[in-house]
């Protein structure tokens, strides 16, 4: 499945929870613990976010898209996992561990990039490889 589609999928169903979630708080609790400063920081981050990352997801490549956000799931579920009491990783462990991971996530950005100009230069050559007449083939 394509990134954009997965994303605006992933994105629809956030919403909905977002809803539901937010309706069982209001109902539950009442506003009585309610921050209306933070619900409208969060409010006014969503509006301005939604067009930003619509108009990203058109604009960035299908294969850039992927290995840009796989990155950043891994590095927050990384970062979860070592910080938990589970894994109790200490602070030096923590940062090699980092060092390694943002380096292995450049390394697949930049292959991601690199296949996808190749590919976009083998289209181009290929129209205009058709666009030649006959005789000049």
């Amino acid at each position: 499945m394509e990134p954009r589609k997965v994303i605006g999928s992933v994105d629809t169903g956030e919403f909905l929870v977002a809803v539901a979630a937010s309706l069982g708080f209001l109902l539950s609790l009442g506003s009585q613990e309610l921050k209306w400063d933070w619900v409208a920081a969060f409010l006014v981050g969503g509006l301005i976010a939604a067009p930003v990352a619509a108009w990203l997801v058109r604009l960035v490549p299908p294969r850039v898209l992927g290995s840009a956000v796989g990155g950043v799931i891994v590095v927050t579920n990384v970062r979860t996992l070592l910080d938990s009491d589970w894994a109790g990783v200490p602070g030096t462990a923590a940062a090699c561990v980092y060092v390694a991971l943002y380096a292995l996530w450049a390394a697949a950005l930049a292959y991601s990039v690199r296949a996808h100009l190749g590919e976009r230069t083998a289209r181009a050559a290929a129209a205009e490889e058709e666009r030649r007449p006959v005789a000049a083939r």
